[in-house]
């Protein structure tokens, strides 16, 4: 962050020092006037912080609510001219789509988590597309409207022949530090997503979104009570976000591939390697961090490595997966490999659900012990053979 930070003041700075004194700064593009009163710079400060990672924890729900609380506040002669995300087409539509998801969870809440999978995936695309929406055309225009509330920042500077004043326009600071913001608080956020789709219970989505919706209220309550109190708030937020953005890249990275290969499942099939399957690390490997997407091949002494690319594109590093005796469990959306010590089993690498259906393939290629069935089908096909006696004792009675 302190890299990223220090390259835009740079960049920044290099733009605005060709102005001088007697240089007349270039007329900004027309914003649009919004019709609130004029407030001071503090809380224009903190409302922008407050509407930036509301919409960012739920792109969505933040832009439609913000859109409809700021039509509804203005007056009828000057709606017209507000942003289009305060127009009633842009949040009623929002609130629509809102409110089908709401009628899946409460519906699907007492059903099976694998009957839901699918709006599940569906309102994770949605909140990949939303997100994107909001980062381009909703935060530039908040982050512009903190920009303006600001004066411009006058740096002196040396120059042979005279002094200067190299004018910075605030807008370049707010907008880019806006997005960056945005986009570490949605990473978070956008991991709640992910893990509904992985996980099998209706009752633990719940939580996970009823705790998502819970932060939202707490930035809005906290809003209400003191613009500065919201800001606050969202500046913890902001920093629990920066600390958990590694391992939320690394789950978003999988729920993309996961969605891709539920979405797209041809092409997901004719990608798939069984002499290389792409994985995802469940365990500690040495210098792994958990989650981390890459691909294993067997070595010629029978072992197996994991290869992955640290930030995704730096150079491949190997690690050896450690385990005596492995096997294949076949899943519900996807296979994982079992590490089996002591009469435990350890679920060390998740394979990609285009590789379901083809265990036996990978047992056979990597020297696996053995392919497991599903929890659920050996509970099924227990209750089938135990059918299958009564059925028989009673034909042999008769």
């Amino acid at each position: 962050m302190q890299r990223i930070f220090l390259l835009l003041v740079f960049l920044s700075l290099t733009l605005s020092s060709v102005r001088g004194e007697t240089a007349e700064s270039p007329t900004p593009p027309p914003v649009e006037e919004s019709a609130e009163p004029k407030t001071t710079p503090g809380v224009a400060l903190a409302t922008g912080i407050t509407e930036i990672t509301g919409v960012a924890i739920s792109p969505l729900l933040g832009v439609s609510a913000v859109g409809s609380y700021t039509w509804f506040r203005t007056p009828a002669n000057a709606r017209a001219n507000l942003a289009w995300y305060c127009q009633p087409w842009a949040w009623g539509t929002g609130f629509v789509i809102l409110a089908l998801c709401f009628t899946k969870d409460s519906l699907g809440a007492a059903a099976p988590g694998v009957l839901k999978k699918p709006f599940d995936l569906a309102e994770l695309l949605e909140n990949k597309a939303s997100a994107l929406v909001a980062g381009t055309a909703f935060v530039p225009l908040v982050a512009t409207e903190m920009a303006r509330a600001m004066k411009p920042v006058e740096i002196p500077t040396a120059m042979i022949g005279g002094d200067f004043v190299a004018v910075l326009d605030a807008g370049l600071i707010t907008v880019p530090l806006a997005m960056v913001a945005f986009g570490l608080v949605w990473l978070c956020s956008h991991a709640v997503n992910v893990l509904i789709i992985l996980s099998p219970f209706s009752s633990l989505d719940t939580l996970l979104k009823i705790g998502r919706t819970a932060m939202i209220a707490s930035v809005a309550v906290a809003y209400a009570i003191a613009p500065w109190l919201g800001a606050a708030l969202c500046l913890v937020i902001l920093a629990a976000a920066i600390w958990l953005a590694p391992a939320a890249l690394r789950l978003m990275i999988f729920g993309s591939r996961f969605a891709g290969d539920m979405v797209l499942r041809d092409r997901g099939r004719r990608r798939a390697r069984i002499e290389r399957p792409h994985v995802f690390t469940l365990a500690e490997l040495p210098g792994v961090p958990l989650r981390t997407g890459g691909w294993i091949e067997r070595k010629e002494d029978g072992g197996i490595d994991f290869h992955y690319r640290r930030f995704v594109f730096g150079p491949v590093r190997s690690v050896p997966v450690p385990g005596a005796r492995m096997e294949i469990a076949k899943g519900v959306l996807m296979p994982v490999i079992v590490h089996v010590a002591d009469g435990k089993n350890f679920k060390s690498l998740i394979l990609l659900p285009r590789y379901r259906g083809r265990e036996e393939e990978i047992r056979e290629h990597f020297h696996l012990a053995a392919v497991r069935d599903h929890a659920w089908a050996r509970g099924w096909s227990a209750i089938r053979e135990a059918w299958r006696s009564l059925t028989a004792g009673r034909v042999r009675q008769s």
